[in-house]
């Protein structure tokens, strides 16, 4: 009979201590903690000294009678319970044969089957940094954004807000940007020339520089008086105090440096106002060079946004690239840590950097949608890497090598939804090149080979609607102020002509617009007169042409009339003669609060307002810094950007100052001959690129180019596989490749037009794993050592295991025994069990099965010598299916030993 010692075997899957009367005990101890880590566990037991750990392989020192362990916890009776268990594989990850192509040692969720709720947590297309690209993503070739060109092309200096890469680029180096920060309720910096009526620009509006200014020369200053007296001082004998506090022309003419405003005159911020800065204005200067986006600037695109600046002439840009096995970011030159899309109750975690990640970094769990995943909202894009209110979930047990990933198990808490976290601020924080891209959502779906997770090219479809606000004022058709001015070709014709021209144009396809001018009090009160309009600018805010979001009244390929909303818009333009003063604030309130509305009812609509003027605010609210305030409040809390245009005598502050706060465009034009070609292109620009017709092949030079698929997908989820076209020449429906190298699909001009006329969906294009046969992965063999007390001895129990084998493959545990290590090598190898899922199912052989299951090593090994020897190793070989495919996997598994009495 074979004298066991049942009480002493632990069955536990989870690292735990244990004690059998006062014998302590290490069980469910993970493999680095005895195979890898030199150190080991001594434990003290009755009348002696325990053993130190030693330096092999993770052996456990065990005291006899009444001592102390050497470097582990004290002991006390029970000499003969020793026993431990051991987990495997090393550092807790599973083992993957996954696929149909080269074999890894992790597996993913394929990004491309994401729900699409899920999809947009994480991936914002088009993307302009790496904060747009979780899942184990990178930005390639950063999209434009509402930046006036290319940030990764050398140019003109960019607002900070017009988009999120620039933003970070921004705050490292300021001379690559234009700053639009202007002082208190002032209109201006003290250092900008402006010409016409320096509104706003006084003693009081908060800035002590232009109060010593306006103190030192009156007529740089937006004149005000209390009495005759002032007015004679500042422009001349005859002038007056009059109703208002405003100073009379002095002989019906107002003085050099001023201008006549109604009668009255003001003050104009002229470069001799600028000069007396560095008089009156100590630690001030003005000048210096000006800001440029250069080479420098161009370089920080790749160091700070974890993008690829690589699109070729026509290369579809702003996409969220997956990482292909064993890539890095080259910009790296230490750690780049991202997340995968968990499955199969496991979260990949990556490397992209170049430096080796050490072990024991910790992945934070999140509420779903509580909005912790990295984010290039200007407002939070600075912030991107440091999170709140996470919890522990796990942490990596191995070290990860560059280009590499493993498969976490054991995470904690995790439900489907939850955001994930790696390498949070915090203890154990660790060092990255970027903290940009370290979000995923936790998903339980099956896992897929990361060699088939980048097979799969997505072109988003995203529907795009603006709201147009034309300024109609008196300006706009009388230039020179003169009542007896009514030319209208230099401002007037040229503004609407390119209005007109934009929305006839095939490009402008698919787009949505509300359209209204200001001042106009059709179809509300949008004027200063009877009075201003309220809060969110009440009628300002109902569109003369209306928009409702639905594909019927989107802009298409045809000419009006046969484009009901071209016409309806063409219409509108064509009735109306500008008339009015410059309401600048409740024009701009209510175009926001229309555009917020319908963000709110469309959420997956990219939504915009595109505000022209040709003047500076005449009434109602005039400040600037609270004219940008609406426009601040529209992007930031709603997403809605924010397009500024100007001309005439518009304020190029007060543009930027819009534009940089709305994160949007800013366009300062010049009236005359080029304003219609200039505002044209501008709206062209603010549109930005026609929806893609496009898509990459995801493997480049496919060796079978029928093997490509392209699908499309509605915005309702419903799929439509496209039919490929030998050419352009034989399109009807359909698609065909656009270059000779099978890189890139391009739709028929049929499909093509369908798509941009209903957007809100996406183009697929796939292409299937290569296919290969896998062949087997046989594990290193693990060793165990058995240490116990005298005068007992060693007795392997029981190994448990977990694995998936789909269809007919197969998972196979070998194992040998050995006294002496060195005598491993010529030890009898014995197949200890078989995992499979037919024709009876033993998959998962542990406490869990029903009825519950363990391999009986005693019979496995022979009860002597082979089950008493001191050392054990195992060896697991992984088989594919009969036909090659993977998906076999190996979860974890455990032995049992005990320590009963040597006699």
């Amino acid at each position: 009979m074979r004298g066991r010692r049942r009480a002493a075997t632990v069955w536990l899957w989870a690292a735990a201590t244990t004690a059998c009367g006062g014998c302590a005990q290490i069980i469910g101890a993970s493999w680095d903690e005895y195979a890898l880590a030199e150190g080991a566990v001594g434990v003290g037991g009755t009348g002696g000294t325990g053993a130190s750990g030693g330096t092999g392989e993770g052996a456990v020192g065990v005291g006899g009678t009444g001592g102390t362990g050497a470097s582990g916890g004290t002991g006390g009776a029970c000499p003969s319970c020793g026993g431990q268990s051991f987990e495997g594989p090393p550092g807790g990850s599973s083992v993957d044969l996954a696929g149909t192509g080269a074999t890894y040692d992790w597996s993913a969720g394929d990004i491309n089957a994401l729900p699409d709720a899920i999809a947009r947590q994480g991936t914002q297309e088009p993307c302009t940094t790496s904060e747009d690209c979780q899942f184990d993503q990178y930005c390639d070739h950063p999209a434009r954004g509402a930046c006036a060109h290319d940030p990764c092309a050398t140019g003109d200096s960019l607002l900070t807000t017009c988009n999120g890469c620039v933003t970070k680029i921004c705050d490292a180096r300021p001379s690559c940007c234009t700053q639009t920060a202007v002082p208190g309720d002032c209109a201006h910096d003290a250092c900008q020339a402006i010409p016409g009526a320096a509104t706003n620009m006084t003693a009081t509006c908060g800035d002590a520089c232009i109060a010593n200014i306006c103190a030192a020369n009156p007529r740089c200053c937006d004149i005000t008086c209390t009495s005759s007296t002032q007015c004679a001082a500042i422009i001349g004998p005859d002038s007056t105090c009059i109703v208002g506090g405003r100073c009379t022309a002095s002989g019906g003419v107002c003085p050099a440096e001023t201008v006549n405003s109604n009668g009255t005159c003001t003050g104009v911020w002229s470069a001799a106002c600028v000069n007396l800065v560095a008089a009156q204005c100590p630690g001030k200067t003005c000048g210096g060079p000006a800001p440029i986006w250069d080479a420098t600037c161009v370089g920080l695109t790749e160091a700070l946004c974890g993008a690829a600046c690589s699109a070729e002439p026509g290369e579809q840009r702003g996409l969220c690239e997956p990482y292909r096995p064993n890539q890095t970011n080259p910009a790296c030159a230490g750690v780049d840590l991202t997340v995968g899309v968990p499955c199969g109750g496991t979260v990949p975690v990556c490397n992209r950097g170049n430096t080796q990640a050490p072990a024991g970094i910790a992945i934070h769990r999140y509420a779903a949608g509580a909005g912790q995943l990295p984010s290039s909202a200007p407002s939070r894009v600075l912030d991107a890497c440091s999170p709140t209110g996470g919890t522990l979930a796990c942490t990596t047990a191995q070290p990860i090598e560059p280009g590499e990933c493993i498969s976490v198990a054991g995470c904690s808490g995790v439900v489907d939804g939850m955001e994930l976290i790696v390498n949070p601020p915090g203890a154990g924080h660790v060092a990255e090149c970027q903290c940009a891209n370290n979000g995923s959502v936790y998903q339980s779906a099956a896992c897929a080979s990361p060699g088939c997770a980048a097979t799969a090219s997505v072109s988003p479809i995203k529907p795009v609607t603006m709201f147009v606000a034309l300024d109609a004022s008196t300006s706009m058709r009388r230039t020179t102020g003169s009542s007896t001015d009514n030319t209208i070709t230099s401002r007037w014709i040229p503004a609407t002509d390119a209005l007109k021209t934009f929305f006839a144009d095939p490009g402008s396809a698919g787009l949505g617009v509300a359209f209204r001018f200001w001042p106009h009090n059709n179809p509300g009160l949008c004027s200063a007169s009877p009075a201003c309009p309220g809060a969110g600018g009440s009628g300002c805010a109902l569109p003369l042409v209306p928009f409702d979001g639905t594909a019927t009244r989107r802009l298409t390929e045809d000419a009006a009339p046969a484009d009901p909303q071209e016409l309806a818009l063409i219409s509108a333009i064509d009735s109306l003669t500008p008339n009015g003063d410059t309401p600048m604030y409740p024009a701009l309130d209510g175009a926001t609060t229309w555009a917020i509305n319908y963000k709110n009812a469309h959420p997956e609509e990219e939504v915009a307002v595109v505000f022209i003027t040709d003047g500076t605010p005449s009434h109602c609210d005039t400040v600037p810094r609270h004219i940008a305030s609406l426009a601040r409040n529209a992007f930031e809390n709603y997403g809605v950007r924010v397009h500024a245009v100007g001309f005439g005598n518009s304020d190029r502050t007060i543009i930027n100052l819009i534009a940089d706060h709305g994160g949007g465009q800013a366009h300062n034009l010049v009236e005359g001959a080029t304003l219609q070609s200039g505002l044209r292109d501008a709206l062209v620009s603010i549109r930005g690129d026609a929806a893609s017709c496009e898509v990459a092949v995801p493997v480049s030079d496919v060796v079978d180019p029928g093997s490509v698929s392209v699908v499309r997908v509605d915005r309702a989820g419903g799929e439509t596989t496209l039919t490929p076209r030998s050419g352009l020449d034989s399109c009807g429906d359909g698609w065909y490749f656009a270059d000779a190298s099978n890189t890139r699909v391009k739709l028929c001009p049929p499909t093509c037009a369908d798509l941009r006329e209903n957007p809100g969906g996406k183009l697929r294009a796939t292409v299937p794993c290569v296919a290969e046969t896998l062949a087997p992965i046989t594990t290193p063999w693990e060793r165990y050592h058995a240490v116990c007390p005298p005068g007992t001895r060693a007795q392997w129990e029981y190994l448990t295991y977990r694995t998936a084998t789909p269809g007919d493959s197969s998972v196979e545990f070998f194992t040998r025994s050995a006294d002496d290590p060195a005598d491993l090598g010529a030890a009898t190898v014995t197949l200890a069990a078989t995992a499979r899922a037919t024709p009876a199912d033993t998959q998962i052989c542990d406490e869990t099965s029903t009825p519950p299951c363990a391999v009986d090593l005693l019979d496995v090994l022979g009860e002597l010598p082979g089950a008493h020897a001191d050392y054990l190793e195992i060896q697991v070989r992984l088989n594919p299916t009969s036909d090659g495919e993977g998906g076999v996997r190996v979860q974890g598994w455990e032995i049992t030993y005990s320590c009963p009495d040597a006699e």
